[in-house]
């Protein structure tokens, strides 16, 4: 489980280092060229990696549904808007926005799909996320 957490805690480093990495990227090109070079560059780098490592074989692709491809679009808005976003109004407050939106997307799928109980501590934990978002605006 702890191998899990810290591969969690890198992931959402390297979310952190990205955004603002595309950011920089998005003032001088512009969002939606950040996001077209932001995943061209991870196409071609999961490329290679998927030849290396799965041999090129795409035999899988048939099994998944048509509207698991859907995760794509909704990443190229994702990357194009926070290319915007980031450099407008700071990382750490993008950051924060962005996962308050990812817990309350998350609590809404969990609760739809019966996957989980909603618990009292979950929104609370999104309220201290949004309370987080508002402090911020006095870090001067």
């Amino acid at each position: 489980m702890a191998g899990y957490i810290a591969l969690a805690l890198m992931a959402g480093g390297f979310v952190g280092m990205s955004r603002s990495i595309n950011g920089r990227l998005g003032m001088d090109v512009g969002p939606l060229k950040s996001s077209y070079w932001n995943h061209l560059i991870g196409f071609l780098l999961l490329t290679v990696i998927v030849v290396l490592f799965e041999g090129g074989s795409l035999d899988l692709l048939g099994s998944a549904p048509s509207w698991a491809f859907t995760g794509g679009m909704l990443g190229a808005v994702f990357v194009a808007v926070s290319s915007y976003v980031f450099p407008r109004i700071g990382a750490a407050k993008s950051a924060l926005l962005i996962i308050g939106g990812q817990m309350i997307a998350g609590l809404a799928i969990d609760y739809l799909r019966g996957a989980a109980q909603l618990h009292v501590g979950q929104p609370v934990g999104v309220a201290f996320i949004l309370l987080g978002i508002y402090l911020t605006r006095f870090s001067r």
